[in-house]
């Protein structure tokens, strides 16, 4: 058995009384993947962040984290960061947060590289090869800006930032969020090569999929202590603690029946006419129609970048779309969301994909989800708390985890937030960009009944933009695909699942993909 890179010992993290970390144990060795899977708010990315012997503000860390022997937690700041800085490579929840606004990819990945590797030659090789282990064409992506980019792509962008120094460990928080079955599986491909050439990497997800293919060990957290660890063959098959049973249970299966549609007005909830969508030089959406009727639960799924966001943000007037029309029953709506009256806005409720970009990271999160019921509804300042925390409440946030700014919340918590707020407008139609992507299956499957009990209770109408087909069939009564801003294929979930007239709704669909990659992690 090969020396540990990086080991953990009784590592501990604390914020004030609470402890987020206890006693935790880790060895990572070259070439092997070790899997972290757990709830939202388990401290997951507490974790990440302390392998590297950091934290967020307001958190004391204890314990050992030994870099080839070098304890990184009794370092100061700058040697720390400098003894770290050529081993391990950081892929962050949120990739957003790594990307510079202002300053195209290509510039970015060129400037880290000459800093890595000195001569225009070797830099040029490694922006190559992370390139092509984030599975990004040099073509398409250098010259654009990370606004330009789905949520999927700046996830692979950032990935190709984190590997661009070559890095003996991997730290990835989530490297599958945002991403269709077809990426998926070309990230586990990348990620089985890198193992295979040495790369040792710490995966954080809740994926249970992602762990499957890749692991050779997987730990399971739970509270913020370890519940449970083996090989990624045995525990699928013989989980010990009854939390990871509780995981195992909750994951999502394609339904084998078809649905009973709720019953619907065909003039009523959501329409989109011809939207079109260009922005420099690239068709983002072409000719795209949809119906989304009160009560019923319409997804949209398709490849990273094929203009699901798009759409999303163009039926919320949050994009204005160069041509068609979007009504809501059967109203035109202005086609800027500052045009529309404080009922229109009302109407319409977008969840965004980055739920921390949508927060106000100063306040806490229940005085901004109570502000909603406030300006949304009228209610006076202690009903609207009242029934924030009750949305809060229902959807797994606690009056204390509320209580905290944004920044205090795991990505999933915060996603959850989003929700509460969007539900609390009362809108006729809700859209959920990525909403299930943060979220462990337990939450997942907790928040989906939630929005089918919405849906059928008080007639919203639901768009589930998601990469998520079994997440999401359980609830929609009909699935439209897009591919490179086209509607390609639409059918009701059932059939679309079973019989996919198209390529890429058959690549998109569970296991479609996954010869792309082996099943282990490398070793």
């Amino acid at each position: 058995m090969s020396t540990p890179i990086l080991r953990a010992q009784g590592l501990q993290a604390l914020s004030g009384e609470h402890r987020l970390l206890t006693g935790i144990d880790l060895d990572i060795r070259p070439g092997e993947i070790t899997v972290v899977i757990g709830e939202s708010g388990a401290g997951k990315t507490t974790l990440g962040l302390a392998l590297q012997g950091e934290h967020h503000a307001g958190i004391a860390l204890a314990g050992r984290v030994d870099l080839r022997g070098t304890d990184l937690l009794g370092l100061p700041t700058a040697r720390r960061r400098a003894t770290r800085a050529t081993v391990i490579g950081y892929l962050p929840q949120h990739p957003a947060g790594v990307l510079n606004p202002v300053r195209r990819i290509g510039s970015v990945l060129d400037e880290l590289a000459a800093v890595r590797h000195g001569t225009r030659e070797a830099s040029a090789t490694a922006v190559a090869e992370a390139l092509e282990a984030a599975q990004l064409d040099p073509t398409q992506f250098l010259r654009r800006y990370p606004h330009q980019l789905s949520g999927g792509q700046q996830q692979r962008v950032a990935l190709a930032q984190a590997l661009i120094g070559r890095p003996e460990v991997l730290v990835l928080d989530e490297p599958a969020t945002g991403l269709d079955a077809i990426t998926k599986s070309e990230t586990v491909a990348a990620l089985t090569r890198l193992a295979g050439r040495g790369t040792a990497a710490v995966l954080l997800t809740h994926d249970l999929t992602l762990a499957r293919r890749l692991a050779d060990e997987i730990v399971v957290l739970l509270d913020g202590r370890i519940v449970e660890r083996g090989p990624a063959s045995r525990l699928p098959q013989e989980p010990a603690h009854a939390y990871t049973r509780s995981l195992l249970a909750a994951e999502p299966r394609l339904p084998t029946e078809p649905r009973t549609p709720h019953a619907a007005d065909p003039a009523s909830g959501l329409h989109a006419r011809g939207l079109g969508k260009t922005a420099n030089g690239k068709r983002l959406l072409d000719d795209v129609d949809l119906h989304v009727p009160s009560g019923r639960c319409v997804a949209i799924v398709g490849r990273s970048g094929a203009g699901k966001t798009t759409l999303a943000r163009c039926l919320a007037g949050l994009t204005r779309p160069d041509t068609g029309q979007v009504l809501l029953d059967g109203v035109p709506l202005a086609a800027d969301i500052q045009r529309r009256d404080r009922r229109q806005r009302t109407q319409v409720q977008y969840v965004h994909q980055n739920s921390q970009a949508s927060f106000d990271e100063f306040r806490p999160v229940a005085a901004q989800i109570a502000r909603t019921a406030r300006f949304a509804r009228g209610l006076g300042g202690e009903q609207a708390r009242a029934e924030a925390e009750s949305m809060l409440e229902a959807l797994g946030l606690t009056s204390s985890q509320a209580a905290r700014r944004p920044g205090a919340l795991s990505g999933g918590q915060l996603q959850r937030a989003a929700l509460a707020r969007a539900l609390l407008a009362r809108p006729a139609a809700l859209i959920c960009d990525e909403i299930t992507s943060g979220q462990d299956l337990i939450n997942q499957a907790e928040l989906l009944d939630l929005l089918a009990e919405a849906a059928r209770t008080t007639a919203v109408g639901l768009v589930l933009i998601s990469h998520d087909l079994p997440a999401i069939a359980g609830i929609a009564d009909e699935i439209h695909v897009l591919e490179a801003g086209r509607r390609v294929e639409h059918a009701a979930t059932h059939e679309l699942l079973t019989r996919p007239r198209t390529a890429i709704a058959r690549d998109l669909l569970p296991g479609a993909s996954c010869g792309a990659a082996s099943t282990g992690g490398g070793t």
